[in-house]
């Protein structure tokens, strides 16, 4: 379900960003020629050896109109409006276009409609020296504004280094090829295939368009939010996966103590018993040994159900498990065997020691305040295992003994060697 929420807030998230880096983020620069820095200058075939002349109209507002007379006489005959950068050189390379609303008339030698070259002149000082017009390299397009619709939008990269230029500046190999970083000078000059005669350009408008963030930069941006979006949910997964697994594992050891704990007495049962036995053999291993066993079955337990009642009957029995647990070694275990039959077993405790500790406990018992002002007992019975092989002989030795010490008379302690 989560991962569903976010696949489905990063495809949202994407499309938002698309839109938003094409039609939100998208810087524009004006380039009228009345801009800080900006200033307009007209140039013509004259400074060539041609005879061509230009006239500039260019009002306080609106657009900026080349008017020029093309003659006959010149090779290359051209007229140029340029737009110069001279307070600062202008780095196009945030910026993927440029869109421009311009008009052109004039006789071309193909009858065909008047032709626009758009300059973009670099200045670089490696081959630009004191960075005269003829030294900055061009980069140019040629079209028909009238056969286009507009704004004419063209893409940067469209434009590339004018052949005639890079023939009369030969540049080394680092340097050849279209730069746009310290742009001087824009024009707008007439086509290859101008013939004399009157000709106008206009330039309605002009402008730089890019993206604050460039679209391969801000969809590397996507792509890293989508993997560390997948990775974050992948680490939140794991996490959760963990916790739950954590929590799985504590319930297990829970339920797995519920299991091995007699739920009225709070000590271990058989099967808790036999758990603890397995743990200490490999835990001690033989230094263990000699390890007693003692089996303790109160007296008369059933008259004190049928007298009194099975709620005094479980009184007796967790206050008897109480007493035994607070008078034990911490090594030695405690277990409910069954009904009113519980087992001690005493690790490193030979039969001697062991038959001490229960007429210890016996005694223990006879001072025990009893629910209900009974006077309750227990009968005992002892064995030793002297390896791991004989625990389970020691239990039922153990047990015997027991039921000896009920037979003769209850309230005693019988080892199973006597």
């Amino acid at each position: 379900m989560v991962l569903r929420w976010l696949l489905a807030l990063l495809v949202l998230a994407t499309l938002l960003g698309l839109y938003a880096n094409e039609h939100w983020m998208t810087r524009r620069l004006s380039l009228d020629g009345r801009g800080v820095g900006q200033h307009l200058e007209l140039v013509d075939d004259r400074g060539s050896g041609g005879a061509s002349s230009a006239v500039l109209e260019a009002p306080p507002k609106g657009p900026l109109t080349m008017r020029c007379e093309i003659r006959a006489g010149f090779e290359w005959p051209f007229c140029e409006l340029q737009i110069e950068m001279r307070e600062q050189d202008l780095d196009l390379r945030p910026f993927s276009h440029i869109r421009l609303w311009l008009q052109a008339e004039g006789p071309t030698k193909d009858q065909g409609p008047a032709q626009v070259r758009v300059f973009l002149r670099n200045f670089n000082p490696a081959y630009s020296g004191q960075g005269g017009a003829i030294d900055l390299k061009p980069h140019e397009v040629i079209f028909s504004p009238s056969a286009q619709p507009q704004p004419v939008e063209l893409r940067l990269s469209q434009f590339m280094v004018s052949s005639w230029w890079a023939q009369t500046h030969p540049l080394p190999v680092a340097l050849v090829g279209p730069e746009l970083d310290r742009i001087r000078i824009i024009s707008f000059s007439t086509g290859g295939q101008t013939a004399p005669g009157k000709h106008f350009i206009r330039v309605n408008r002009a402008e730089l368009v890019g993206n604050w963030i460039a679209p391969e930069t801000f969809r590397l941006g996507l792509v890293g939010l989508w993997m560390f979006s997948l990775l974050g949910y992948l680490a939140w997964e794991s996490w959760m996966v963990r916790g739950r697994l954590r929590l799985s594992m504590k319930r297990s050891r829970a339920l797995e103590k519920m299991a091995l704990r007699d739920p009225l007495t709070r000590v271990a049962n058989r099967d808790g018993m036999d758990r603890a036995l397995e743990l200490l053999l490999q835990v001690q291993g033989e230094m263990g040994f000699p390890l007693s066993v003692v089996f303790v079955d109160v007296d008369h337990f059933k008259r004190v159900n049928d007298e009194h009642g099975h709620e005094i009957g479980d009184q007796v029995l967790v206050l008897l498990a109480r007493t035994l647990r607070a008078n034990l070694p911490r090594d030695d275990l405690l277990a409910r065997w069954g009904g009113e039959e519980f087992v001690i077993v005493m690790p490193q405790t030979p039969v001697d020691e062991a038959i001490a500790v229960a007429e210890r406990l016996r005694m223990v018992l006879s001072q025990v305040e009893w629910p209900a002002g009974l006077k309750v007992t227990a009968s005992w019975g002892v064995a030793q295992a002297a390896a791991a092989a004989d625990v389970d002989s020691a239990l039922r030795e153990a047990d015997q003994a027991m039921y000896r010490a009920k037979h003769e008379g209850r309230d005693r302690v019988i080892s199973a060697s006597a």
